[in-house]
């Protein structure tokens, strides 16, 4: 996944994108990400904003 792209992530492979994301540092999971990212395509960028 290129970081600028934006792509439509939903159910596990949303799961999957912010564990990638995040690593260790692990996220917070909000239903805004949803809104956000499978209803509408998001970018890595915003994905790191749910990280702690």
């Amino acid at each position: 996944i290129s970081s600028t792209a934006a792509v439509h992530l939903c159910g596990s492979h949303l799961v999957d994108a912010l564990y990638f994301v995040c690593g260790e540092r692990g996220f917070f999971y909000s239903p805004s990400i949803v809104e956000q990212c499978c209803h509408k395509p998001c970018s890595i960028y915003h994905l790191e904003g749910y990280c702690d």
